[in-house]
């Protein structure tokens, strides 16, 4: 009989909501031959939502740069022109090549969608829940005027339905008096909504019972994890870092700045205003409040949050959604959020690449640039990332 393998000795950088679900995977996939140790600058810290800051001193916040702590989060599709479409063929090769990165991202969040409901059912502790989602475009494109009522648009069994004409009128009759601001397209889908700070430490905590290790170090390059294993005979390295660690032009930072209000929303509800800007309710579950937003300003480095974006996200949060509080004073404010989202241009990069050092080429398994789509597209990124993983621990892999 041949002499059983080595265990591979793995060390996936970042705890953001992407490193987190992929180790979390790699446990369930490989647990005979894999030591995980996730290694990353910051860990998942409680929400402001459950301190009472006058009796115990808030724990410190997460920085901008740890953008899962500030998302949202929900689960809201971007749809996308398929070859089929009579429209694809008049796009240019930059917007067919965009179409074709949000086929694959919808894929990935299909696969997501699955496994967050079926947390959402079995495991309500996990801070997901399944609720109603909503839309209002004012300036709808293409990809969703194509959308018919039936169609597949958040998971397989989402009840996705385009609200009707009549529906759209009625809506707009109650708001005549904002003239430029009437809603052209929307729907109704069933979706899910995360409370990010009790996800992530469910995550956490599912990991290290599971004989899962952590260091608390930042990393300044990729090479820098192998000093966490250093008498690793099988190293690999998993890195869904948020901004990448290796030099990669493609990398873009996005600003999000948000507001977390302790009044609680029934539904995720969108609204697109003609003018660019967006409006949307995120409620968070287990009475973790309601997230108002929001920005999202590429290249934006401002970690502070601007009182003037607070303002108008307020005001436009009474404006779109009437039924949630009627003036601004109404809301209970919790926290100013701004969240520095690691965006790469072209999706995602999940591949396979390798460091050489003392003699031995070491397999790195990149997994990193979701932007704001982190927990949309997580359970599905990192079954991508695992199938890598394995492929890679093989002893003739080719990298």
């Amino acid at each position: 009989m041949a002499a059983e393998a080595s265990p591979w000795d793995l060390v996936v950088i970042g705890s953001g909501v992407i490193g987190l679900t992929t180790a979390c995977l790699l446990q369930q996939r490989l647990p005979e031959h894999t030591n995980i140790t996730i290694v990353a600058s910051e860990f998942p810290n409680p929400s402001p939502m459950t301190q009472d800051s006058s009796n115990i001193p808030l724990a410190p916040a997460a920085s901008s740069g740890y953008a899962s702590m500030w998302a949202g989060a929900h689960y809201r599709p971007i749809p996308y022109l398929s070859p089929s479409n009579s429209q694809y063929g008049s796009l240019s090769g930059t917007q067919q090549r965009f179409q074709s990165q949000l086929a694959c991202e919808h894929h990935l969040a299909i696969r997501t969608a699955k496994m967050m409901k079926q947390l959402a059912r079995e495991h309500p502790e996990t801070g997901i829940e399944i609720m109603p989602g909503v839309e209002y475009l004012e300036n709808p494109p293409a990809e969703n005027l194509a959308l018919e009522t039936g169609d597949v648009y958040a998971s397989l069994d989402d009840g996705f339905r385009v609200i009707t004409a009549t529906e759209i009128e009625a809506l707009n009759k109650r708001a005549e008096h904002d003239i430029g601001r009437q809603i052209k397209w929307a729907c109704k889908y069933e979706t899910y909504v995360v409370n990010v700070h009790v996800y992530c430490a469910w995550l956490l905590q599912r990991f290290l019972s599971q004989g899962g290790r952590v260091v608390q170090r930042r990393l300044h390059n990729v090479g820098e994890a192998l000093q966490v294993i250093p008498e690793a005979a099988r190293p690999i390295v998993v890195n869904c870092s948020g901004v990448g660690l290796t030099p990669d032009p493609k990398m873009k930072i996005i600003r999000g700045q948000t507001i977390l209000v302790r009044n609680q929303y029934h539904s995720t509800t969108t609204r697109q205003c003609a003018d660019g800007t967006w409006s949307f309710l995120i409620p968070r579950p287990l009475g973790g409040g309601t997230v108002i937003g929001g920005t999202k300003q590429v290249g934006d480095l401002e970690t502070s949050a601007r009182p003037e974006e607070r303002k108008r996200l307020l005001d436009s949060a009474v404006r779109c959604f009437p039924d949630f509080v009627s003036d601004v004073k109404d809301f209970e404010v919790v926290s100013d959020n701004v969240g520095r989202r690691p965006w790469r241009e072209g999706g995602m990069r999940i591949e396979v690449d390798e460091l050489v050092q003392g003699g031995a080429r070491i397999p790195i398994v990149h997994g990193y640039g979701a932007g704001g789509r982190g927990y949309e597209l997580s359970w599905g990124a990192a079954e991508e990332i695992c199938k890598l993983v394995e492929k890679s621990g093989k002893p003739h892999a080719r990298l």
